[in-house]
């Protein structure tokens, strides 16, 4: 195996434009039409997907900070 350096940081800021905004961009420029989407309001269904994932990464760190360590620290003491 080759001893590789890690690409540098213009590298993967090329790269994660590359994958992400070309895309959009070729999105935007061909203008689909998505049949299912019509009617539906993108705004407060983006909205209410942010506040979900909101509530689910508060739910998350919640049990990192609380729960687990008092978990782990009764597995530490049965042992």
């Amino acid at each position: 195996m080759q001893n590789r350096k890690p690409p540098c940081a213009i590298c993967k800021l090329v790269r994660t434009y590359l994958l992400i905004a070309i895309p959009i961009i070729l999105v935007m420029w061909i203008r689909p039409e998505v049949s299912r989407l019509k009617g539906l309001d993108l705004t407060t269904s983006f909205s209410t997907l942010i506040g979900i994932m909101f509530v689910f990464t508060v739910l998350w760190k919640a049990y990192h900070e609380f729960w687990k360590p008092k978990r782990d620290a009764a597995k530490k003491s049965k042992e």
